[in-house]
């Protein structure tokens, strides 16, 4: 019996995840697919979900895709030695006749898996290509040179459909639209599977005007974004938070006492400093990376870290800015983070000088440390 392994943390199982395994079962005709939930992944941090809550997603999802579906429990079966070289024979001796999923983007990292070489040498690999990265057909030409193996290229592109960027929508209380199936959502919200920021989220926007509510949101929704289409790999949850709570001061500029610059008190900047005290203070966040994406998201500054420069991206190229030159900055950052980030700049030092507004210190900080990076991007 021919058997085709898809593994993955399926946090939640989408709508690309299952449209990839009906193209292999068209294409390759298995007896039976295997469906492999992470549990504790040797390069990622825990999943959000529990193991049980993805194990029983994935039979939901995928349970009616083949005459046999089984979703295998070997990761948590492992405790821990859960690396694809490890629990691959095993997969292979249990069902025989074998072909293992990896997706393109997996396919660019795949000489930094453990083992690698023993992987190519228990079952051929179905790679899924993907919009907007390498060429997948390459880089098995070269793997093959590197370190033997079959390889099989699926007729089918994965996009940017995201586990990660689902699961901020869902934890934002937003619709994930046709990314995730009825089904799936259906079990989500019997369990409720993601109301860990309700309360935050209404502490929120008790301070917050429909509108500026709506701005938080999205920018959480871009900052998570831009973690994930830029590959920066930074702290899910760090991020999400910094990006909903940027703004969380903005409409209420008591100064209560609070530790701010004197040079921001009355500027246009002066939110983003209230806002890292007060998320302290009010909603009791501590990690200095979070308060400090508050705390420069509109001045921005020199020598920035990834984050930083993220929440600050975030906030000028959020999906609720549809007023020109934004969407074609978006569109920039969203192909490449660092470029996006230093035509975000620049646009703002200039739109700051046209419009005869006094420039703070720490942008025009920033618009120096970094001009030298920025003297071949357009100004649009």
């Amino acid at each position: 019996m021919k058997t085709i392994i898809f593994g993955g943390s399926f946090d939640p199982p989408h709508i690309e995840h299952i449209e990839l395994c009906k193209e292999a079962i068209r294409t390759y005709k298995p007896d039976r697919l295997v469906i492999v939930p992470t549990c504790y992944p040797p390069y990622k941090s825990k999943g959000y979900l529990s193991f049980e809550h993805r194990v029983e997603l994935s039979k939901i999802a995928f349970g009616s895709l083949c005459k046999e579906v089984i979703v295998d429990t070997i990761e948590k079966d492992m405790q821990g030695e859960n690396y694809t070289a490890n629990y691959l024979p095993i997969l292979k001796e249990k069902y025989g006749d074998i072909m293992y999923i990896i997706g393109g983007d997996s396919l660019e990292r795949f000489r930094t898996w453990y083992k690698p070489e023993e992987i190519v040498k228990i079952c051929p690999l179905i790679v899924v290509p993907r919009n907007h990265y390498q060429d997948v057909n390459t880089l098995i030409e070269k793997y093959k040179k590197e370190i033997g193996g079959e390889y099989f290229v699926l007729d089918y592109f994965g996009d940017h459909c995201s586990s990660t960027i689902i699961r901020a929508k869902l934890l934002l209380n937003l619709d994930p639209g046709e990314d995730i199936t009825e089904d799936v959502l259906n079990y989500i919200k019997k369990n409720n599977l993601f109301d860990d920021y309700d309360s935050v989220l209404e502490q929120l926007h008790s301070y917050q005007t429909e509108d500026l509510f709506n701005h938080s949101l999205h920018v959480a929704l871009m900052a998570v974004t831009l973690n994930t289409r830029g590959d920066l790999r930074l702290d899910f949850t760090k991020v999400f938070l910094s990006g909903l709570l940027h703004d969380n001061a903005k409409q209420r500029k008591s100064l209560d006492g609070l530790d701010i610059p004197e040079d921001a008190v009355g500027s246009p900047v002066l939110h983003q400093f209230l806002g890292a005290e007060k998320a302290k203070r009010d909603f009791g966040i501590e990690d200095e990376d979070i308060l400090n994406g508050i705390r420069y998201h509109t001045s921005a500054k020199a020598n920035m870290n990834i984050f930083e420069k993220l929440i600050y991206t975030a906030d000028s190229v959020s999906e609720d800015r549809t007023y020109e030159p934004i969407p074609k900055i978006r569109e920039i950052a969203l192909k490449d983070f660092n470029l996006g980030f230093l035509t975000v700049l620049k646009h703002t030092y200039y739109s700051i000088i046209e419009r005869g507004l006094p420039m703070y210190k720490l942008t025009q900080e920033a618009y120096d440390y970094y001009k030298e990076q920025m003297e071949d991007i357009p100004l649009i």
